[in-house]
C-alpha cells in the first residue's frame, strides 16, 4: 500500500514524512522561545489561532552535519543559521507540531516499509521507519509521531 510522503532536505540527505496531518509550509521565522525546554525545541509559533511547538529536526534525530570551515566560518554560523530554511506544520488529532527543514522537495507516493531498519548511519533509530529509493536517491522515512511524543 502506498502512502503520500513529503520529501525534504536536511544537509545533503533526503528525508520523508507522511503527509497525513500536514497543514502548512512556510519560510522560517523565529519562534517564541520556551524557557527550560529541551534543546531540540526551538520555541512556539502561533498559527491561525493554534500554538505549535517547533522542533529542530537535526537535533531531534541526532543528525550531524559538517559546519562551515575557514576564516568566515564563525560569521556564517552566527549571522544566518536559518537563512533559506522552511517550517512544516503538522496537526493530527489534538497534537500540533512543526519541524525546521533546509528545503522542501516534493510530495510522492511511497510504499510503506515492511520492517524498520536496525540502524541508519548517524541517526537515532527510534525515529526511522525505513529507507526507500525515490528518484534514484535514498530517502530516510521518519516517524513524526514518535519524534513528537517520545521522552
Amino acid at each position: 500500500m502506498s502512502t503520500s510522503y513529503l520529501l525534504f532536505l536536511l544537509g545533503e540527505r533526503r528525508f520523508g514524512i507522511k503527509m497525513a496531518g500536514a497543514k502548512e509550509i512556510f519560510a522560517w521565522r523565529k519562534p517564541r522561545p520556551v524557557p527550560l525546554a529541551y534543546s531540540y525545541v526551538e520555541g512556539l509559533i502561533d498559527y491561525r489561532g493554534g500554538i505549535y511547538p517547533i522542533f529542530n529536526l537535526e537535533q531531534r534525530i541526532g543528525l550531524k552535519r559538517q559546519g562551515p570551515i575557514g576564516f568566515s566560518a564563525q560569521e556564517q554560523i552566527t549571522t544566518a543559521p536559518y537563512k533559506g530554511k522552511s517550517i512544516i506544520l503538522f496537526e493530527k488529532d489534538a497534537t500540533r507540531a512543526g519541524i525546521i527543514v533546509d528545503s522542501v522537495l516534493k510530495m510522492i507516493p511511497i510504499e510503506e516499509p515492511k520492517e524498520a531498519l536496525k540502524k541508519v548511519l548517524d541517526l537515532d533509530p527510534r525515529y526511522v521507519r525505513g529507507v526507500m529509493k525515490a528518484d534514484e536517491h535514498d530517502v530516510v522515512l521518519l516517524d513524526l509521531e514518535r519524534m513528537i511524543n517520545a521522552d
